[in-house]
């Protein structure tokens, strides 16, 4: 990190970031009939509405090209959670995880290509000792039901979540975060909205359980998750802010514990240590 940045404000704030996107697979759950793109829609329409008002303050907002990138790391957003929800039927849940688990990876290497933000030897050693605790976690068995095409899906989705925010990392060091936050969210919600639209899927929330639910992953993963990873990405690098994100199936783990009574499996705890141990590894400070 920078000298002279919030460093404990930061490690705070990512440390919420993670611990609200991890109830985002237990929240899906609760809602077996929505479309993915239908609940990604909601989530960040509501987001995009709740800051709002932020345009209205003195916070600098993104205008000229700042917006046109806005604009595109929100294409990049939807995109990505397309590409991760549609790889999802056609490949592995394990394989689809891993691939787009290498976010940090490709933000590392955009990092390292444009030279703000090149890792040091130690980001990439702890990088793969956190995969190969994803891998872990997701199990060690063959690999039945892959094709080249889910592959590719989820592959892209890691792609584009690690451009979202790599230019997010540009971006928010002249505007603040709750416009930036808003204009991310409506742009994204307005591309969802069309790939819903030419997709066909059905936006209209069953029942109000449902409308909770959606409430919730618009307040938990959306808001304290990606605002706050949004947030972050100000003041540490786009790669830093992607290993941290690893953590969101060891905290999905805990979770799934205390409220499903899921327990996980020798494996997937070796796993889980696995992945904490690499991503401090990845952002230990020099």
């Amino acid at each position: 990190m920078t000298t002279g940045i919030p460093t404990r404000r930061v490690a705070m704030v990512l440390g919420c970031s993670v611990a609200a996107v991890s109830t985002a697979a237990i929240l899906v759950r609760l809602v077996p009939t929505m479309h993915p793109i239908a609940i990604a829609v909601w989530r960040t329409a509501i987001v995009a509405a709740l800051l709002t008002p932020t345009l209205l303050t003195k916070a600098p907002r993104p205008q000229g090209r700042d917006l046109i990138w806005t604009a595109l790391a929100g294409l990049c957003l939807a995109l990505h959670f397309w590409a991760w929800f549609a790889s999802l039927q056609h490949t592995t849940v394990m394989r689809s995880t891993v691939l787009v688990c290498l976010t940090p990876v490709w933000a590392g290497l955009l990092g390292w290509a444009f030279g703000r933000d090149r890792p040091a030897g130690r980001f990439w050693i702890g990088i793969g000792t956190a995969l190969v605790g994803v891998v872990a976690m997701n199990g060690l068995g063959a690999p039945a039901g892959a094709t080249l095409l889910g592959d590719g899906l989820a592959l892209t989705g890691g792609v584009l979540a690690a451009i979202y925010l790599t230019i997010g990392r540009e971006v928010r060091q002249r505007t603040g975060i709750g416009p930036y936050g808003a204009a991310i969210c409506g742009a994204c919600a307005l591309w969802l909205l069309l790939a819903a639209g030419g997709m066909q899927v059905p936006l209209d929330p069953p029942n109000m359980t449902a409308w909770m639910v959606l409430l919730g992953m618009a307040l938990g993963p959306q808001l304290m998750g990606h605002i706050g990873f949004n947030y972050a990405v100000r003041y540490v690098p786009a790669a830093v802010v992607g290993a941290v994100v690893l953590l969101e199936p060891v905290g999905a783990t805990v979770l799934a514990t205390i409220i499903l009574d899921e327990w996980p499996s020798a494996t997937e705890v070796v796993g889980a240590v696995g992945i904490i141990i690499g991503v401090g590894i990845a952002t230990r400070t020099p």
